[in-house]
């Protein structure tokens, strides 16, 4: 395993590597924090990189929606499991995980561009949306996969995991050395077809998936400008779309490239906050469909780790949640409010169970709430009932180690 020591490079600094249990056997994490950015990023090692010898290396953006929540609406989170288990299968290579949501446009970017393609009833295109929106089909930069590799001591060329022509190009103009792209395949399901059309057309390495037919919307969505909530002007509401999301909970990755079968989910609806006085963004995933006479709304605060992105084999908040979503489907109401890593900063704990309760208190509209979790979190419940909320007694999850 490659010895990674602490170093600076640029604005990315590390402190050193620790192991990283996942699905696909140990890996060696770095950490590196971006100090213009305040932002995080890692390299996940296999083996011996020092040498000649190309180096199987996948470039990967991180994607919350897939990744934590467990999405079905994109491919990313079946690209970092396939890339893990092709990196293990060799027995030697790097991952380079970067925070570049949304093709380097962000989060807020990304769930726009989700709202206005499922308002067109899937006519537009996630980079026509993009162009809507004034913004280019991709902003991702790749300066920190320079300086990680200068902190790793890699000197040999990358044999690239990617069906992106584009991001082999976008490499080489930083200096990176590419002797081949190794495409990842996968099967599209009807709930990533349309986006993987798009890509595909856009130059993509992918199979024409025009034979899979793409997956009715539960109920029509309509497009949100920017509003404030009622009592609270620092929070903006940005973005309410569909999200389609797997209710297993998690023994095995969420994809692999040899999987045909297709993932049958729940819809959540996924409503995104800005806060604009810390710098923030907020995510509440709602089910409203509800049993007739039913008026209990399921209520939770998630957390959600960063490095539970990964595929990692002991229990984690990501595999907690997939309990979460198997409580929703089959109580059929419910909210639960996530606090999505900030580039400025975290709030204080206070804080940000005060905003986060805020956010279930919108979402509930009168109703009285069944709190949701392991014994001893409930914190959020207490601000939940100082508001006035009626609470029922509460749901247990199983603890999550």
């Amino acid at each position: 395993m490659t010895d990674i020591g602490a170093g600076i490079r640029g604005p990315l600094l590390t402190s050193g590597g620790r192991r990283l249990d996942t699905l696909f056997g140990v890996f060696e994490l770095a950490e590196f924090r971006n100090l213009e950015t305040h932002r995080s990023c890692f390299a996940l090692v296999r083996g011996d990189l020092s040498g000649d010898a190309p180096v199987l290396a996948r470039v990967h953006s991180s994607c919350v929606t897939s990744e934590f929540f467990g999405a079905c609406d994109c491919d990313c989170a079946a690209q970092l499991d396939a890339a893990l288990e092709a990196i293990a299968a060799e027995e030697r290579g790097v991952l380079f995980y970067l925070g570049q949501e949304g093709r380097g446009a962000g989060l807020t970017a990304k769930a726009r561009d989700r709202m206005l393609v499922q308002a067109s009833r899937q006519r537009l295109t996630t980079f026509e949306a993009y162009e809507q929106m004034g913004l280019p089909p991709d902003l991702r930069r790749y300066d920190e996969v320079v300086a990680m590799t200068h902190l790793l001591g890699i000197e040999a060329p990358f044999e690239l995991l990617t069906n992106n022509p584009d991001k082999v190009a976008a490499l080489e103009r930083e200096k990176l050395r590419i002797v081949r792209l190794r495409p990842i395949e996968h099967t599209a399901s009807p709930f990533n077809v349309h986006y993987l059309s798009a890509k595909r057309r856009s130059g993509h390495v992918l199979a024409d998936a025009s034979a899979t037919l793409d997956a009715e919307l539960p109920e029509a969505v309509e497009p949100v400008e920017p509003e404030a909530l009622p009592g609270r002007p620092e929070l903006v509401r940005v973005a309410r779309y569909l999200l389609p999301v797997r209710s297993a909970r998690e023994g095995e990755p969420l994809a692999l490239p040899s999987s045909a079968q297709t993932p049958i989910p729940v819809w959540l609806q996924l409503h995104l906050y800005i806060d604009v006085e810390l710098g923030g963004e907020l995510v509440v995933l709602t089910l409203e469909e509800g049993r007739e006479g039913q008026e209990d709304v399921l209520v939770r605060v998630h957390p959600e780790p960063l490095l539970d992105r990964f595929p990692l084999r002991q229990a984690s908040a990501r595999s907690a949640w997939r309990g979460v979503v198997e409580a929703l489907a089959v109580h059929g109401t419910g909210a639960v409010a996530f606090a999505h890593r900030s580039a400025s900063g975290a709030a204080t704990a206070r804080e940000r169970d005060g905003t986060l309760s805020d956010l279930l208190f919108h979402h509930l509209r009168g109703r009285r709430g069944i709190p949701l979790g392991v014994r001893g979190e409930f914190a959020f419940a207490d601000a939940l009932a100082e508001r006035g909320v009626e609470l029922a007694a509460p749901r247990w999850l199983d603890p999550v180690a």
